[in-house]
C-alpha cells in the first residue's frame, strides 16, 4: 500500500498538568474541535489511558519522553510511572487545516 500526502495542523490550545504518582491520576481535556495532539513529556516516564478507565502498571500506555505526536483528539487520563517521581506533560491540541480543493496554482 503507497499512502502519499499531507495533513497540516493548526494548534487551538493548550494545557499542562503534573502528576505526583502512580495512584495520582491526572484527567486532561481535549478543547472541542480537536483532530490531534503533540504531548512533551519534561519528567520521568507516565501511563496514559484513552478509554476513560485509570491508568496503571498493567494499564494504559506507557510513554516515555519527549515528545509524541498522536493523530487523535481525546481527552485522556495519566499518571506518573514511577513512585516518589513527579512527571509533567505539556499538550498542544491541534485541529487538521483542510485542503483547498479546486484551488488553482
Amino acid at each position: 500500500m503507497n499512502i502519499a500526502g499531507a495533513v497540516t495542523y493548526d494548534p487551538i490550545g493548550s494545557s499542562s498538568a503534573t502528576s505526583s504518582g502512580p495512584s495520582n491520576v491526572k484527567s486532561v481535556r481535549a478543547p472541542a474541535g480537536t483532530d490531534a495532539m503533540a504531548i512533551s513529556l519534561e519528567s520521568p516516564p507516565i501511563r496514559v489511558s484513552f478509554d476513560g478507565k485509570n491508568p496503571g502498571p498493567k494499564h494504559g500506555l506507557r510513554l516515555v519522553g519527549p515528545d509524541h505526536f498522536f493523530a487523535i483528539g481525546k481527552s485522556f487520563k495519566f499518571a506518573s510511572a514511577e513512585q516518589g517521581h513527579s512527571a509533567t506533560i505539556n499538550v498542544i491540541w491541534l485541529r487538521a487545516r483542510l485542503p483547498k480543493h479546486g484551488a488553482s496554482s
